[in-house]
């Protein structure tokens, strides 16, 4: 599966993306409007990464949460 985590599953999440306009109220406007919302996708941030676990290699695309954790060690 593309642009999943191997190790922890973590994946793609749809998040809004909130388009605003105006001047907000505490700077002295009459307050934001938002004007538009559309959908978009974030995804992980994976890294290749090569492991050896005796005599055999790995090649996993792995997180870089789990990277930094002893979580591939």
């Amino acid at each position: 599966m593309a642009k999943v985590c191997e190790l922890c599953g973590k994946g793609p999440v749809v998040v809004n993306s909130v388009i605003r306009r105006g001047k907000a109220k505490k700077d002295g406007g009459v307050g934001r409007k938002t004007t538009g919302i559309t959908k978009t996708r974030q995804l992980p941030n994976l890294q290749r990464v090569t492991l050896r676990r005796g005599e055999a290699t790995l090649r996993l695309r792995v997180c870089t949460k789990c990277l930094k954790s002893a979580h591939t060690l």
